[in-house]
Parts: C-alpha cells; sequence; structure tokens
C-alpha cells in the first residue's frame, strides 16, 4: 500500500468540511486540497430560507465554522472553482478553470443539486 501524501476533497460544503476536520483529527498530515463551486466557505444552508431572509440573522452567522478553524486545516481552498472531470488513470480532478488536481486519496463530497419544482419552487 502507497502512501497518501495529498488529498482532494471534492464538495466544500458541510460533508467535504467534515471529511477534511476528520482527516486532519485522525492524524493526516499531507497536503489537503478542497475544491468547491461556490465562492464561500461552508455554510449553513438551512438557516438561509429562514433566519436570514426574515432578517433574525446576518447572512455571517451561517458559517459553519470561522476562519480560525478553517485555517488551522492548513487545506488549499479552491472556492469558486468546480470539479469537471476526473482521470483515474492519473489520479487527477480536472477543474472548471483548466488546472487539474493530484490526488493519492479522493473525497466526493458534493451533496446534491437543487431540484426546480412545477411552480418555479426550488427544492434541495
Amino acid at each position: 500500500m502507497s502512501a497518501v501524501d495529498r488529498v482532494v476533497v471534492v464538495g466544500a460544503s458541510a460533508a467535504g468540511l467534515a471529511a477534511a476536520e476528520t482527516l486532519r483529527s485522525g492524524g493526516f498530515a499531507g497536503d489537503l486540497v478542497i475544491v468547491g463551486d461556490e465562492s464561500h466557505f461552508p455554510y449553513d444552508r438551512p438557516p438561509l430560507t429562514k433566519q436570514v431572509l426574515s432578517g433574525s440573522w446576518e447572512p455571517e452567522r451561517t458559517a459553519l465554522r470561522g476562519q480560525p478553524a478553517l485555517d488551522a486545516l492548513g487545506a488549499r481552498w479552491r472556492l469558486g472553482t468546480p470539479a469537471t472531470g476526473l482521470d483515474l488513470d492519473t489520479r487527477a480532478v480536472r477543474l472548471a478553470d483548466g488546472r487539474t488536481e493530484q490526488y493519492d486519496g479522493l473525497v466526493i463530497a458534493t451533496g446534491v443539486a437543487a431540484r426546480e419544482l412545477p411552480g418555479a419552487h426550488e427544492l434541495r
């Protein structure tokens, strides 16, 4: 079994964050790259349609972790850059900006896409 020096996590939301935190708490000290199609650090989605829209919360309150906790992960964040493909032979994730991220270990934590319902409602 070969050593894992670099892990790429595709998905920068709750599941991707949990995977990265689990890797670090489990002793992984290698290069950690977190790829996310949104330009924001992981945030809690349910309050967006409740507390934030009603004005009872500021949008910043939805952050899942504060900046010190994110910095402590020692990860390289590739936010606002969707993953567009996976090359299993070369162990590389292709990104929308034309770059690739090589990996020894890969976590795919992309969640689900919003679905449009009849009547122009969206459901996650």
